[in-house]
């Protein structure tokens, strides 16, 4: 037994003392972000809220100059995040994992996503807090000089989940997602050490910030299983629309890969220009990550199908353009803006399970990882006790979703990346 561990885990005292070093910061450094992230969102609304034609100005030269100078200057900081943690464990060159994961990308990424807030930009920020986290424990590396390659893998995919479980207050959604996403090829041993981990940046966080739910506590809410049927057609939708989602991003990022100064910037200014217009028409509702809307329907305030096709629209054309930025809190947002218009058909389901339902199957829909969907969304509003139905929606959207396009979009990022580097 004992020469079972010393060969599942590491040996040195100072690569725990160092993993907890990283545990430590990534919760300090992440929390600063967020609330940098959550300042700059707010001041755009606020700004936009008195003055939408400020927006057509405003958010168009912020993407011309975050396209310009992620894609010439700092071309591994772009996207969400997840798909350089994926490829860094994937790849077997060493340079591409130190190009796609180090401590100036970190700070990279969270000067990118403060500018991308402050521009009006429809970005979420979990992506980015999960590439932050696998930044930051990678880069402790240095240190230690792990040599064995899958602890290298766990090391990342600790970050990653640390990345989710301090973005969303969900340390069973970011440990399920490093084994769902990042360390889909990591012997199985290896989750013992990233479920440890989890826990104690989990640990760190509380003592660090509380314990608040990141959205909401509707505990009160139930569901009879009888009812689970009257879903389907909802889990349908989610999954047409994800599916479509999916697809239509990864075709407009190929269709706009080009290597002309000048039809990068046209690219940019044209997309700039249309997320301005939504910011304009929704006087700025649709930027930022869609927390503040998803607390409103949760509220009970519908916020229209117009408001579900901006948001949509608006997310698809920022992925397009390769802004730094995060997808999950934008596709609850809309799974949210989907299940509240919804709602009203149901008449023996209380209309926040029809919300929680959605979300649970547009994300799943969208990033094709079922567990992490249901459970990060029911960490979020204390609901884990709809946690068959809302297994079953996922499942079933997922289906849904991959029958419209195969691979997972983290997955067909992450290809882009090795293809730079022959693996």
């Amino acid at each position: 037994m004992r020469r079972y561990f010393s060969h599942q885990f590491p040996n040195e005292i100072k690569t725990y003392a160092s993993l907890l070093l990283a545990s430590i910061a990534s919760v300090i450094v992440i929390t600063f972000f967020l609330e940098v992230s959550d300042y700059a969102q707010h001041s755009f609304k606020n700004l936009i809220g008195a003055n939408p034609y400020l927006s057509f100005i405003i958010t168009p030269i912020v993407f011309v100059g975050i396209v310009y100078v992620a894609k010439y200057y700092c071309h591994y900081v772009q996207g969400s995040g997840i798909p350089q943690l994926i490829a860094a464990t994937d790849s077997r060159n060493k340079s591409i994992r130190e190009q796609l994961l180090s401590f100036r990308i970190a700070l990279g990424k969270i000067g990118f996503i403060f500018l991308g807030m402050l521009g009006g930009a429809p970005i979420g920020i979990e992506g980015p807090s999960i590439h932050i986290g696998g930044s930051i424990f990678y880069g402790f590396n240095r240190f230690i000089k792990l040599n064995r390659k899958f602890l290298i893998h766990a090391l990342i995919a600790i970050g990653g989940s640390a990345g989710l479980i301090v973005a969303f207050n969900a340390p069973i959604a970011g440990f399920l997602f490093a084994y769902e996403e990042i360390g889909r090829k990591l012997k199985k041993q290896a989750l013992i050490l990233i479920a440890i981990m989890s826990g104690i940046v989990y640990l760190f966080a509380i003592m660090y910030r509380g314990d608040a739910n990141y959205l909401t506590n509707l505990s009160a809410y139930s569901l009879e299983l009888t009812l689970v049927w009257q879903l389907l057609p909802l889990a349908i939708l989610a999954g047409v629309l994800g599916g479509l989602f999916s697809k239509s991003t990864l075709f407009l990022i190929n269709k706009f890969i080009t290597h002309s100064k000048l039809k990068v910037i046209t690219i940019a200014v044209v997309l700039g220009f249309i997320v301005a217009s939504f910011n304009y028409l929704s006087t700025g509702q649709i930027a930022g990550s869609g927390k503040d809307e998803v607390l409103l329907m949760l509220g009970g305030t519908g916020l229209g199908l117009d408001f579900v096709a901006m948001k949509y629209f608006a997310t698809l054309t920022s992925l397009a353009s390769t802004i730094p930025g995060g997808l999950f809190m934008p596709s609850i947002s809309i799974g949210a803006g989907i299940g509240s218009e919804v709602a009203s058909f149901y008449t023996q389901i209380d209309a926040q399970v029809i919300i929680i339902m959605a979300m649970i199957a547009y994300l799943s829909a969208v990033i094709r990882a079922p567990l992490t969907s249901v459970f990060v969304i029911l960490e979020m509003t204390t609901t884990l006790h709809l946690l068959i139905p809302g297994l079953m929606i996922a499942f079933i959207a997922n289906w849904i979703s991959k029958q419209i396009f195969a691979q997972p979009i983290y997955e067909a990022l992450a290809d882009n990346y090795l293809k730079l580097t022959g693996k």
